[in-house]
C-alpha cells in the first residue's frame, strides 16, 4: 500500500478512536457506526451475492450489512471495514453501494487496514505487550486469521520502537489509558 495512503487510513482510525471516545477493548463495531448515523444490520449470502458485507446510502440512509451467517469475530471485521469505507470517502457523493465487488483493490486494502486499526490499536497492544496471535485475538475479539496478520504487523512496529511518535496516536493512548492499567 501507498505510504500516503497507509499513513491516511492509520490516522482516520486514530481520529475515529478518538471521536468515538472508544476507551477500551473490544470495540463495539454496531455502536461507533450509530455514532455516525449508520444502521447495521444482518443479511443472508444471497442477499450480499456471496459477499462479507457492503455499505449501501438509500432513501437518506445509510446501511452496513453484514454475512448472519459469518462467525462474530467476522461480522465485528466486516463492519468496521465498511465503517472504513464510509469514513475513507469511498462512497462518494452519490447514493451507491459498496461492497468488495465493485471496489478498487486499494480501497479495499484501506478499509481492511482501518478495521485492523480500529479492532486492535497497535498502541494499546504495545502497551499491554502481546506478541501473540492468540492474546490479541481474545483481548480484541477478532478472529485467529485477523489476529495472525495483526501480530506480523506488531512484530514490525516493536523492531521499529516508533509508538506515540504521532500526537493522535498520543491521545489514543491516553483514552485508554484506564483499560491498560486495569490489565496489567
Amino acid at each position: 500500500m501507498n505510504y500516503a495512503i497507509y499513513k491516511n487510513v492509520r490516522n482516520a482510525s486514530w481520529q475515529c478512536l478518538i471521536d468515538c471516545g472508544v476507551t477500551s477493548l473490544p470495540i463495539k463495531p454496531v455502536q461507533l457506526a450509530a455514532l455516525y448515523g449508520i444502521k447495521c444490520k444482518a443479511a443472508t449470502k444471497e442477499r450480499l451475492r456471496g459477499t462479507s458485507g457492503e455499505i449501501v446510502a438509500f432513501d437518506g440512509e445509510i446501511y452496513i450489512s453484514f454475512r448472519e451467517d459469518d462467525p462474530p469475530q467476522r461480522q465485528r471485521f466486516t463492519i468496521m471495514h465498511e465503517l472504513g469505507h464510509y469514513l475513507l470517502g469511498h462512497l462518494g457523493t452519490e447514493p451507491m453501494t459498496r461492497s468488495e465487488s465493485n471496489c478498487r483493490p486499494e480501497e479495499e486494502q484501506a478499509a481492511d487496514k482501518f478495521a485492523i486499526d480500529m479492532l486492535a490499536p497497535a498502541c494499546v497492544l504495545w502497551a499491554l505487550d502481546l506478541h501473540a496471535a492468540n492474546e490479541i485475538a481474545s483481548i480484541c475479539n477478532i478472529s485467529m486469521q485477523a489476529a495472525e496478520f495483526r501480530a506480523r504487523r506488531m512484530e514490525q512496529l516493536y523492531r521499529r520502537d516508533m509508538f506515540l511518535t504521532h500526537p493522535l496516536e498520543r491521545s489514543v493512548f491516553e483514552q485508554f489509558r484506564r483499560f491498560i492499567d486495569s490489565k496489567k
